[in-house]
Parts: structure tokens; sequence; C-alpha cells
């Protein structure tokens, strides 16, 4: 189960990395700081909260994906 869980946010992480590419450089270096930091914060949470982490990132790389 918990390898299932590690694939699963290097995935989310990777994709919200790729959906940065085609920010401006400033843009995008800002929001790659930015998600870098909120997976580094959020990498010792419990279950319950590193569940609604991840649900709240897959939303957002969703909503980033249909926009670009």
């Amino acid at each position: 189960m918990a390898g299932l869980h590690v694939s699963r946010v290097r995935a989310l992480y990777k994709r919200v990395l790729q959906l940065h590419r085609v920010l401006p450089p400033d843009l995008k270096a800002v929001g790659d700081q930015y998600v870098k930091d909120e997976f580094r914060r959020h990498k010792a949470v419990g279950s319950d909260e590193a569940q609604r982490f991840l649900q709240e990132w897959e939303g957002m790389s969703t909503n980033l994906d249909t926009c670009v």
C-alpha cells in the first residue's frame, strides 16, 4: 500500500511540474518552488491529511490541464 501511495505522489508531483512548463519563466519559477515546498511540508503528515492533500492537488492539476 505504501508503494502505491509513493508512486501516486511522485506521479502527481511530476505532472504538476510538467504543467508549469507552459508558464512564463518568472511564474514557472514561483510555481515550481511553491509545489516543491508544499510537497516537502506534507511529506510526513497522517493518512487522512495526505489523502486530502492529494485530492486537492489532483483537482488543481486537472484544472491546470484544461487551461493548457
